[in-house]
């Protein structure tokens, strides 16, 4: 039986909330792949690794991995960025193995939209509650702040309201300029867990708009289901890389 190598690599992050999550999305990878395998003469095995924070890092990680098998390296990330573009690329690269690819990001994603909503919802938000301003991480490269401007166009067309990106870190437009002349009356992270930019993005928000209510990031620990959806977008990338 072969034995495809799955590193699922996330971000990192000091948050226990947010750490369970992430957990719970690789746990619900697992079992996605185990069950994809399970008709075909293949077996899966995930390992977890992250970028920052935490431990083991993505280099370690795959340098502890058999050197004759095939590795792919799926980012649990939203978008393109450095991490994507530079720090997996640099792992793949010094890890020795024979055979390894790495994964696109999870999104931007029609699904992660549709989560997106239903965390909306949630919060309260319903139809003609008028401009809904996105809150995401933000990033040093272009292509990657392009991702999360996608994933607000997603954003708009599921909730048929007006969504404009906005970041978290010191990027333009920065996300407590933007709340503080809209005032809006909601705000969705597009992040994937409890962590620095989700409590920034609050802090900033309760600043400079108070009345606006920030809808939950994607994903939490006692959700299976939000993790199921995550999971998906990260089998789907997996295939992806498999069938390139």
């Amino acid at each position: 039986m072969k034995t495809i190598h799955i590193l699922a690599t996330a971000h990192g992050t000091d948050s226990a909330e947010g750490r369970a999550a992430i957990n719970l999305v690789r746990v619900e990878l697992d079992d996605m792949l185990r069950a994809h395998g399970g008709s075909q003469d293949t077996q899966y095995q995930v390992h977890e690794a992250y970028v920052d924070v935490q431990s083991p890092n993505v280099d370690e990680a795959a340098l502890a991995l058999p050197k004759e098998e095939l590795c792919v390296i799926v980012p649990i990330l939203l978008s393109t960025g450095f991490h994507t573009q530079v720090d997996l690329r640099r792992a793949a690269k010094n890890s020795g193995i024979a055979q390894v690819r790495i994964a696109e990001p999870l999104g931007p994603d029609a699904s992660l939209a549709a989560l997106q909503r239903a965390r909306l919802e949630q919060a309260g938000w319903s139809p003609g509650a008028g401009m809904v301003v996105q809150g995401s991480a933000g990033s040093s490269r272009q292509d990657g702040r392009e991702d999360m401007s996608q994933a607000a166009a997603l954003l708009e067309a599921e909730l048929g309201e007006p969504v404009r990106n906005s970041f978290v870190a010191a990027i333009d437009p920065k996300l407590a300029d933007l709340a503080e002349t809209e005032q809006p009356s909601f705000a969705s992270p597009y992040l994937l867990a409890e962590g620095f930019f989700e409590g920034k993005m609050r802090r900033d928000i309760e600043r400079v708009s108070p009345g606006t209510t920030v809808a939950a990031p994607l994903v939490n620990s006692h959700d299976t289901a939000s993790a199921r959806i995550i999971a998906a977008c990260a089998l789907n990338r997996v295939m992806e890389a498999l069938r390139n």
